[in-house]
């Protein structure tokens, strides 16, 4: 894996993890918190939204609505 990609998947992970709890608090699905990172201008927002509601991060099976 090249070094850009790696710090690209780390930065994504970042941003998933540090929004987490605020995803967790509103039940945004993925197309939501897609669209809310966006708006506010985050690279590869389809990606981190992708972390940021996926089940294996410990959130409840009722939030993923895909």
């Amino acid at each position: 894996m090249h070094t850009n990609q790696f710090r690209e998947i780390m930065r994504d992970a970042e941003v998933a993890y540090a929004i987490g709890p605020i995803v967790r608090k509103h039940q945004l699905d993925l197309e939501e918190t897609t669209s809310l990172l966006q708006k506010c201008g985050v690279a590869r927002a389809r990606d981190v939204a992708h972390i940021a509601t996926s089940t294996w991060l410990g959130l409840p099976s009722g939030i993923m609505k895909e």
